[in-house]
């Protein structure tokens, strides 16, 4: 814990474990460096009148091998813990991985060892959290018909916010629960998967909205984010019900809780969603824009400072012969391993 009382925020991380969990799978990295944890399908859009598919079934040779078998479930165990404490963004790739770790096949034993390079990119992170008014705030996404068997996936960023957007944070505020899940039963379409995502969250942040009321920090309506607007309107009664008799009984309970004011669902677009990152497989570029909302690396950081150093000087300048091209001070060049460096070297 790094407590910046004069600031009013603390950075929360496990210096030690990344390195050691590495060292007990005696990771051998195959690529260096690697920023995506998961391998990313670009979405190819259909034309007009051709249907949106479920993801294929893994066909690669199924793993016998007991003790490949136990390496899996080790890989999604140990990583599992640290994700739900310090690291979400890898959140995604656990949850692929832990869906076939009953029967891994080849395919899943590359996934591992891309998830292995990639926290072997970012061993020391911390995550943020600043004092506010402990109001909790609820994000929840859903990606559609991403998983096989045509299964959806569910996510849900639980964070504190001030009461008021008069005294807003200066970034968004580390997350204290992040549901990364895959929906158990098929839904029929996009906007029922959002509701199934939304009776998930909503549920999970029914206890911490007593724990907090009991610890004396008032709950007003807890307010719940979307981006879909069809399961705003439906958990607002808006929509009239005709032909989604599939979605299930258990999707009313929403409608229960806005009536007793315990929640306030709310539409915004896909931009202020920060759940959506969780649910879906993005590609690199994606990755090394959107993980420091999320998380703080100690690359970033060495980034960070160079930018704000006196002198100011261009980080990242071309035609300079230090460090392969990279102009950053050299009193944080020199604290970088060689790793870190040739992470700071692909920034270039």
């Amino acid at each position: 814990f790094d407590w910046q009382y004069s600031s009013g925020y603390v950075d929360v991380s496990m210096p030690n474990y990344i390195p050691s969990a590495l060292a007990k799978f005696q990771h051998v990295p195959t690529r260096s460096p690697q920023h995506s944890p998961h391998e990313y399908i670009p979405i190819i859009y259909g034309q007009k009148g051709v249907r949106q598919n479920a993801t294929a079934h893994d066909t690669s040779p199924i793993i016998n091998d007991k003790k490949q078998i136990r390496y899996v479930q080790s890989v999604v165990g140990t990583f599992l813990y640290y994700a739900r404490a310090i690291d979400c963004t890898i959140l995604p790739a656990l949850n692929e991985i832990s869906r076939q770790q009953s029967k891994p096949t080849m395919k899943t034993l590359e996934k591992c060892q891309r998830l292995l390079d990639h926290v072997a990119t970012y061993p020391h992170v911390s995550i943020r959290f600043y004092a506010t008014d402990m109001v909790l705030h609820i994000d929840s996404d859903a990606a559609y018909l991403v998983q096989p068997g045509a299964k959806s996936r569910i996510a849900g960023y639980f964070y504190f916010d001030n009461s008021t957007k008069s005294t807003k944070l200066p970034q968004l505020n580390g997350a204290i629960l992040v549901e990364c899940k895959t929906l158990r039963h098929v839904v029929a379409s996009a906007a029922e998967a959002e509701v199934g995502g939304i009776f998930h969250n909503a549920q999970m942040g029914i206890p911490i909205r007593h724990l907090l009321i009991a610890l004396g920090h008032p709950q007003p309506p807890t307010p719940l984010k979307t981006d879909n607007a069809t399961a705003n309107g439906f958990a607002h009664d808006n929509i009239t019900q005709k032909r989604s008799k599939s979605w299930d009984m258990r999707f009313y309970w929403l409608r229960d809780k806005l009536t007793h004011k315990e929640y306030n669902i709310f539409w915004e677009t896909a931009r202020t969603m920060h759940a959506d990152y969780i649910t879906k497989h993005h590609p690199i570029t994606h990755h090394r824009e959107t993980r420091p909302n999320y998380v703080r690396d100690h690359l970033n950081v060495i980034i960070a400072k160079a930018h704000t150093a006196v002198p100011p000087f261009p980080l990242l300048l071309r035609g300079c012969v230090a460090l392969g091209g990279t102009c950053a001070p050299q009193e944080h060049v020199r604290s970088m391993t060689p790793r870190q460096q040739s992470v700071l070297r692909s920034y270039n």
